[in-house]
């Protein structure tokens, strides 16, 4: 195979991990690749990312639209995306190139502000901006009034990032391969503001009022644009998918009770 290799070589566990596992690629015959530049990418079969979330974040950034298949192995921290332990990232190209590995197609949202679009695996956030004062955002449902949040901001996530940013902002866990979109705000000033789950086809336009403070737009906490009063953001679900692959050994379940410290058991 050809293995493209995304890493956070800042992490504890990097400098004794990724040079033995990329020594052991390269003995199983397979070509290694940095994919930090993107003219490295046609032709890969595989991308692997070592570190964290924000490593495999930044590997669906890079891939984008060409729906290689990513796999995440965990060098330290939370981790629900990269899901494979450093010891069993060997027994997990192993399955991959067996064809005996488990895929999941993940959702992701398209973000439109003025000309440009970004891409978000977990969620696109509108943020109060440097003056750290509220935000008044307008949202829609294509051309449907929802309500009017003032506050911290709003976040859309996936359901992928339903354990993310809109779960500390009080959002609810969605399994993360059904399709939907999960509209949380941020300390919003009205208690009766709730998160909402949406269909994952509508268009959701967050529009920042005239008389707003300006905000700051972020893409998965990685691609960040200022959004100025009477601009609108417009978020839907992309056209393409991230693909995902994951333990055969392990639930999504098992991975909720570890990660959150769920304490409840079957007795």
């Amino acid at each position: 195979m050809i293995v493209g290799v995304v890493a956070n070589r800042r992490k504890p566990v990097a400098a004794r991990f990724i040079p033995g596992f990329v020594h052991w690629l390269e003995s199983e015959g397979h070509t290694v690749r940095d994919i930090a530049l993107r003219r490295a990418l046609p032709g890969l079969d595989l991308v692997v990312a070592l570190g964290g979330d924000g490593t495999l974040l930044r590997a669906a950034r890079v891939v984008g639209r060409r729906e290689i298949p990513i796999m995440g192995v965990n060098l330290g921290g939370l981790g629900f995306l990269t899901e494979f332990a450093t010891g069993a990232a060997r027994r997990g190209i192993r399955a991959f190139v067996r064809g005996r590995h488990c895929e999941e197609r993940r959702m992701v949202l398209a973000c439109t502000c003025g000309m440009r679009t970004g891409y978000a695996l977990n969620d696109c956030a509108l943020n109060m901006g440097p003056s750290g004062r509220v935000i008044e955002v307008v949202c829609r449902k294509g051309r449907t009034f929802v309500n009017r949040y003032v506050g911290d901001g709003v976040v859309v996530a996936t359901p992928t990032g339903s354990t993310a940013y809109s779960l500390a902002a009080g959002g609810p866990v969605v399994y993360p391969t059904m399709e939907a979109m999960l509209l949380t705000p941020l300390a919003p000033h009205a208690l009766a503001a709730r998160p909402l789950i949406l269909p994952a086809d509508v268009e959701v336009e967050l529009e920042l009022t005239r008389g707003s403070e300006p905000a700051v737009l972020n893409l998965d906490g990685q691609q960040r644009q200022r959004v100025a009063p009477g601009r609108t953001v417009r978020i839907a679900r992309a056209g393409f998918v991230v693909r995902l692959v994951t333990p055969t050994e392990h639930g999504y379940f098992a991975i909720l009770r570890g990660k959150l410290k769920w304490s409840g058991s079957q007795v």
